[in-house]
């Protein structure tokens, strides 16, 4: 995980500052995927509905249908992850 510091921002009066902030680093679907040993489209239907993927839309253009990338945070995908594969084991 990064940590940022947002140095721009006026400190609250009553609290201590900076206060980092996490970041959690993001992944193509085509990155987890060839982690995981699965398909991308596989990948895309287990994320494509949660809270925390950031889905990245670009203009169509003549009418085309809009193309939507994901990138899914790690730990949502972790969790994702581990809820699939005790799914599996029962």
């Amino acid at each position: 995980m990064t940590r940022l510091i947002l140095d721009n921002m006026k400190p609250p009066e009553s609290s201590a500052w900076p206060q980092p902030v996490t970041v959690d680093q993001h992944y193509s679907p085509q990155f987890y995927a060839e982690l995981w040993g699965t398909s991308v489209s596989t990948v895309v239907r287990w994320f494509q509905d949660l809270e925390g993927v950031l889905k990245l839309s670009k203009p169509s253009k003549n009418g085309k249908r809009t193309r939507i990338e994901l990138r899914i945070p790690f730990s949502v995908a972790m969790r994702v992850y581990r809820e699939r594969t005790r799914a599996a084991l029962e």
